[in-house]
């Protein structure tokens, strides 16, 4: 089990938003591989740990860590407030947990994960199934949020 100090838009363990690529590979350890991804251009960094993926922006600064509950043999805990929140597999426990210490927790309208502002987190669970936690600064979304609004795809929220 792998205890993780959580702040929001800050850190997740050993890893601080805004750290240097070099410096949070030196931190996690033999990378499997790497790529580029980002949307709509792909000019940011994706480092591949198996049990988590890294992403830094175009600057090669930590922007999102993902972990992977339905994949991995680590287990991750994280602590938040001196909460404890069991990264697992089975949504409604997490989700129970996830609403303990926020109020802010929302399924999204695709109905395949939730979301919290607060937080700075998404949980991704298509069939009932956690596979993917991410945890994210407060700018990681903007490039693409703004691509979005320049094209007109703004989704209407009621």
């Amino acid at each position: 089990m792998k205890n993780l100090k959580f702040i929001p838009y800050e850190q997740v363990g050993d890893l601080i938003f805004g750290m240097e690529r070099e410096i949070v590979k030196e931190k996690c350890g033999h990378c499997l591989s790497s790529c580029m991804y980002g949307y709509p251009v792909e000019d940011r960094y994706l480092d591949d740990y198996g049990h988590m993926h890294t992403l830094c922006n175009n600057k090669q600064r930590l922007e999102a860590i993902e972990l992977f509950p339905d994949i991995s043999t680590e287990e991750f805990v994280l602590e938040y407030n001196g909460e404890l929140i069991y990264l697992k597999k089975e949504v409604d426990a997490l989700v129970q947990q996830l609403e303990k210490i926020t109020d802010d927790l929302t399924e999204d309208e695709d109905e395949e994960g939730y979301s919290s502002l607060k937080l700075g987190l998404k949980v991704y669970c298509p069939e009932d199934i956690v596979e993917d936690v991410i945890i994210h600064d407060r700018y990681c979304y903007e490039e693409e949020q703004e691509y979005i609004r320049e094209q007109g795809l703004d989704i209407v929220q009621g």
